[in-house]
């Protein structure tokens, strides 16, 4: 999936503020897009876990771009690290106990439409996303 043109662009460093910064921008956005409600606290949730993610697992620069396309909420979250995403089964911990770490990706694969991810050419990773809020006509 390519980025459009017209998307709304982040640029964050690998530091712990960088989740808070990603909601803060994407909350003036949903805003702009009339997205509120629930709809906008799933797509917070979801930004702030893969943006969380990047800044822990990755290496900066950290790229986020919004934009809306065929009814979704759409976005992708870069990072210039060597990691992958990965999902942690429950059962994978030595306590069976996620509580802390591991549940990011489970969170947002069951708020999320669509959430892939792959390597770019220059280095890093993209991971993309795509909401459908409930009420198609506000995205």
């Amino acid at each position: 999936m390519t980025v459009p043109l017209d998307a709304r662009r982040l640029t964050l460093s690998a530091e712990p503020r960088a989740a808070s910064e990603a909601r803060e921008f994407t909350g003036k956005i949903l805003t702009e897009w009339g997205v509120t409600g629930d709809a906008a606290d799933d797509l917070l949730l979801i930004v702030s876990e893969l943006v969380t993610n990047a800044a822990v697992h990755g290496a900066a620069p950290i790229h986020l771009w919004l934009w809306t396309a065929n009814g979704c909420v759409r976005g992708a979250v870069d990072d210039h690290g060597d990691g992958m995403p990965r999902l942690i089964p429950q059962e994978a911990t030595p306590t069976g106990d996620i509580s802390e770490h591991g549940r990011g990706l489970a969170l947002v694969i069951s708020l999320a439409r669509t959430l892939t991810w792959r390597r770019l050419p220059e280095g890093g990773v993209r991971v993309w996303f795509s909401y459908q809020p409930h009420d198609a006509a506000r995205a």
